[in-house]
């Protein structure tokens, strides 16, 4: 594991990451190197986002990084873990379905017919519950979305 500019990590940051992550009991390290890679896919993000962090990473694209985490863990990814990311002073654009949390984003953009847009106000609010919709609509007519 290294710093910003492949200095050191401040062993501080790892801790507190750890921690957060939920995952200091699940590795292992020898010198700055974990040496367990038997993980699962939600646990391999979590490090994967430990390394960007402790790296000092400026900017952080994730896509569907919560999808592989369980409910609990995947609120703490919305509620707890990008806040911190943005205390740090990081740009994280996360790219999600999770309509659920939509509403902790600084800025939403949604993906529509090839065209990128972002939601204020009434679009933004409704943001979920057009998603929802269309998932009834989809049970009802048995049409695929779009």
């Amino acid at each position: 594991m290294m710093g910003p500019q492949g200095s050191l990590p401040d062993p501080l940051l790892v801790q507190d990451w750890l921690a957060r992550l939920n995952m200091q009991a699940k590795l292992q390290f020898e010198g700055q190197r974990v040496t367990n890679l038997q993980l699962s896919q939600g646990q391999r993000k979590r490090v994967a986002l430990l390394l960007a962090a402790c790296e000092g990473r400026d900017f952080l694209l994730l896509d569907e990084w919560a999808a592989d985490q369980d409910p609990q863990f995947r609120r703490t990814f919305y509620r707890e873990l990008l806040p911190r990311l943005r205390e740090m002073g990081k740009t994280v654009l996360a790219i999600s379905h999770d309509d659920h949390y939509f509403e902790h984003a600084d800025r939403l953009l949604e993906m529509r017919t090839g065209k990128l847009n972002e939601l204020h106000g009434e679009a933004r609010t409704g943001a979920s519950r057009d998603a929802v919709a269309q998932i009834e609509n989809k049970k009802e007519t048995g049409n695929e979305l779009e």
